[in-house]
């Protein structure tokens, strides 16, 4: 190898990240306070609730909040009552009214209450309500300017939700710090010889990065026409695929898109889905994983469906592995008292250098080595 080769190697080494950020419970609090108060807070899509009055829990906050479609917008309401602090609703559902049947207490749809039996006067009460920004229908928390952020997206075009609708939310809880989850994500080294499934669906020898100051997308091509299915599981994808295609190739085998520190969208031939790593503690991840169809798709092909969610949770099965195998080497040098890290394979492992870089300039000089 040249000198020149490994001094750029070296910078390149430099940008990952110490052993301790992934578990000292005092980093986790500044990681929460530095990165992630200034970080977009997702919290659904619009077609979660498609039709006016619609209500849809967000079950992995507690229930405690609700996206509501009231006079053709959607709001994030408080689902606890101001009475005796209940939950109201729980899942899906539809009404003209918010009605908390413990003690009858009602609100309108903007969440103002206009009954409580048996008060001589209604209290002067109201649900909780975010102020909430949009991009591409996707909900987030106002504080954070999610266009200026996406604006120079050049695959927002492939990630319309237009014609779209919600089938499903998934929620799995993780062990290990949602850094790993993140870098797992954001690299193609292993998907050759870690996910015959994949592997043989996806060609990442088409690896085309794109890269904003708050995101980074990998586009890859499609293996061999489909030729040859990795797994039994993705020799039933490859067939919807194929029926649905008329046995044409689709354009991209997979799009990519992470948008720091913590939200994922992918598109795959007919079918959307979001994912957001939410850190619990420094080693206790939630990941909330979101299904979106084409409409026609989402009401008469539900063995598409069925498909594409046993191919997409057989990859993500064995994710799972990597992430602990990685979570549980890492702990072993933290309980030793010990950081070592290793060089990134370029191209492929790009991405993960990307957000490296991105998190070391949202955390400063609090990272020590």
């Amino acid at each position: 190898m040249s000198d020149l080769a490994s001094l750029q190697m070296l910078r390149a080494s430099a940008a990952q990240l110490p052993i301790y950020t992934y578990f000292d419970p005092a980093f986790y609090e500044q990681e929460q306070s530095l990165l992630f108060a200034d970080a977009p807070r997702y919290y659904g899509h619009e077609l979660m609730v498609p039709n006016e009055g619609d209500y849809h829990t967000l079950e992995w906050m507690g229930h405690g909040k609700m996206l509501k479609r009231v006079g053709g917008e959607v709001k994030l309401l408080s689902n606890v009552c101001r009475h005796r602090q209940a939950v109201i609703h729980k899942g899906r559902g539809n009404g003209n009214h918010i009605v908390c049947n413990l003690h009858g207490w009602t609100y309108d749809n903007e969440g103002s209450l206009i009954g409580a039996p048996h008060f001589p006067q209604t209290p002067c009460l109201a649900l909780g309500q975010t102020e909430l920004t949009r991009w591409n229908g996707l909900l987030f928390d106002a504080g954070r300017d999610i266009a200026a952020d996406l604006a120079n997206l050049g695959v927002a075009a492939c990630m319309s939700f237009d014609d779209f609708g919600f089938h499903s939310s998934h929620i799995t809880e993780y062990d290990f710090n949602w850094k790993t989850f993140i870098e797992v994500y954001s690299e193609d080294y292993h998907v050759d010889p870690f996910h015959p499934g994949l592997g043989n669906f996806v060609d990442c020898g088409q690896l085309r990065w794109e890269w904003g100051d708050q995101y980074h997308v990998q586009t890859v091509g499609v293996k061999n026409g489909l030729a040859r299915p990795g797994s039994r599981i993705y020799g039933d994808w490859h067939k919807e695929v194929l029926r649905r295609y008329e046995e044409r190739q689709p354009e991209f085998g997979a799009i990519w898109l992470t948008y720091y520190p913590n939200v994922m969208v992918e598109w795959y031939p007919h079918s959307l889905v979001v994912s957001v790593a939410i850190p619990r503690g420094p080693e206790k991840t939630t990941v909330i994983t979101e299904f979106y169809y084409p409409e026609d798709v989402l009401y008469f092909e539900p063995e598409f469906i069925e498909a594409e969610q046993a191919a997409y949770f057989e990859t993500a099965k064995e994710d799972d592995e990597i992430c602990y195998r990685m979570h549980e080497g890492r702990r072993a040098l933290w309980l030793a008292g010990r950081s070592e890290v290793g060089p990134y394979q370029s191209p492929t492992e790009d991405g993960m250098q990307h957000f490296h870089e991105f998190y070391r300039r949202k955390l400063g000089g609090h990272i020590a080595g």
